[in-house]
């Protein structure tokens, strides 16, 4: 799910000297994608939180797909769901990410990601489907920026809802499989501090060159 927030807000058009608006050219993917920042981690542990308060300093952010596709599939009585198939959920979840990062293309970068493609490898490994020749050609195609942020397991903080059922315990099971996938997939890790929200929101700045 792509948001906006008030990225445009922040941003003037740009207008030639005379007056008459520029023309701007299609941006190079491959560019782009290099201002493409994922953040990744453990469940519950402020992901969401800290994207939300990028959104709302103006940052272009997408949000994770597996809430809204609970949500969706909870209301119209569907079986993708984690705890029903959760093998038809992640193939759900792939298609969203995929298309979330051809949305995100046309967007005012940096853009920041709730989790990413890259993830299929981790749980189709879990679910014991195997590494399909799908899933590899997604993650080879849709590429972010090599650093990726983490947020590590935070119990204090840790709570369950009703898209989140999970105990923080099994929680903690694809957390370090997560990171494989990453890692697999040809990025690094960048741990962020546990401390005050706009403390990491300065972190994740800094390390992605947009505090500017």
């Amino acid at each position: 799910m792509v948001i906006l927030g008030n990225a445009h807000a922040r941003r003037a058009p740009f207008h030639r000297t005379d007056g008459s608006t520029a023309h701007v050219r299609r941006r190079n993917p491959t560019v782009v994608t290099e201002r493409f920042f994922v953040i990744t981690g453990s469940s519950g542990s402020g992901k969401s939180t800290l994207l939300g308060e990028l959104g709302k300093l103006g940052y272009a952010t997408v949000a994770e797909v597996g809430r809204a596709i609970v949500q969706e599939q909870v209301a119209l009585g569907g079986r993708a769901l984690p705890w029903v198939d959760h093998p038809a959920f992640m193939e759900e979840v792939l298609a969203r990410n995929v298309r979330d990062h051809r949305s995100a293309l046309s967007m005012r970068p940096p853009v920041f990601f709730d989790r990413a493609v890259p993830e299929v490898l981790c749980w189709a490994r879990l679910l014991g489907i195997g590494v399909q020749p799908h899933h590899r050609a997604a993650v080879d195609r849709c590429r972010y920026h090599k650093k990726v942020f983490v947020t590590e397991p935070w119990p204090e903080i840790y709570a369950t809802d009703s898209e989140r059922r999970e105990s923080y315990e099994r929680s903690l099971e694809s957390y370090q499989p997560t990171l494989a996938a990453y890692v697999e997939a040809g990025y690094e890790l960048c741990v962020i501090p546990k401390v005050e929200l706009e403390e990491r929101v300065r972190f994740v700045l800094a390390r992605s060159g947009s505090d500017d």
